[in-house]
């Protein structure tokens, strides 16, 4: 199974090595939107964790074309990161034909996990009711995060129903990407794959009750015939946690017929794998494109 996994993304690779490449002079420039509340009520104390920024072309000829969406979810624990930390997401991302928004989202300790699944789908209500203003084909959603946000990406790509309270459904995202995430079954990290700062945070977020604990896991949510988005897995092949969980949940969704894809990181690096995403060069750049332009 694994084996299959890794040949796919050889594949891709080899498919999408133009899309590997450095944007042209060409290429559009791009223009941004920051600081775009897309909450209920602006009013409400923390509104500012509530706002996202808006990435997309500039050329002129490029305006009445709608492009995919990548919907960005930052890391930082579930209680910490910003908007701003996107590397170099939007220079690969825009001028390789995607707009990119990148979310600010309530953090813990002042707010619930559940308060977090709510910002993600209210920025995905936020796309589809802005889409015009920028450009945007609000039909063709990613959900991209890393660590804790690859986390909430993946939970709302698997579990449907923070989707169905906002009136959406698992159909309306084309593809979620995880980066180096190691929170796909949280019961398991508590067992075995976490280290003591790593088990530590994650009863501090999830609790200790292991029923609550399978509800906020993803893997605990895969099922047939759910209209599971196609996924890809950016792993570090030198972090047994991150490799581990990734190999499960890769088996999860496949078993269950949804597309997923495991993309391991440079482990000659030592970058992380989010940093260098869309760098220069980087081969599971080129794969994840690949992937992208065929799941959207």
């Amino acid at each position: 199974m694994l084996t299959r996994l890794l040949l796919s993304f050889v594949l891709l690779v080899m498919a999408g090595q133009s899309s590997a490449a450095t944007a042209s002079d060409a290429s559009p420039a791009i223009q941004s939107q920051l600081n775009i509340f897309y909450g209920s009520d602006e009013s409400l104390p923390d509104h500012e964790l509530q706002t996202l920024d808006v990435y997309w072309p500039t050329r002129a000829e490029d305006s009445l074309e709608k492009r995919p969406v990548i919907i960005y979810l930052h890391g930082g624990g579930w209680a910490f990161g910003d908007k701003a930390d996107i590397n170099n997401k939007a220079d690969y991302f825009v001028p390789n034909g995607f707009a990119l928004v990148s979310i600010n989202y309530r953090l813990r300790w002042d707010y619930e996990l559940y308060d977090q699944l709510e910002d993600v789908v209210a920025a995905i209500q936020w796309v589809r009711q802005n889409a015009k203003n920028y450009g945007l084909d609000g039909s063709r959603v990613v959900l991209m995060g890393h660590g804790s946000g690859g986390h909430l990406a993946s939970l709302v790509g698997t579990d449907g129903r923070h989707l169905r309270g906002q009136g959406l459904s698992l159909k309306d995202i084309k593809a979620v990407v995880a980066i180096d995430s190691l929170s796909f079954d949280i019961p398991r990290v508590h067992k075995e794959l976490g280290s003591f700062v790593q088990r530590r945070q994650h009863r501090l977020v999830f609790g200790e009750e292991v029923g609550v604990q399978r509800e906020a896991s993803p893997i605990h949510h895969v099922e047939p015939n759910k209209h599971i988005p196609s996924f890809a897995l950016l792993y570090a092949p030198n972090n047994e946690g991150s490799t581990l969980q990734a190999q499960a949940f890769a088996k999860a969704l496949i078993g269950a017929k949804v597309n997923a894809l495991m993309i391991p990181g440079n482990s000659e690096s030592n970058l992380s794998i989010n940093v260098e995403l869309g760098s220069p060069g980087d081969v599971p750049t080129g794969g994840l494109m690949a992937f992208l332009r065929a799941s959207t």
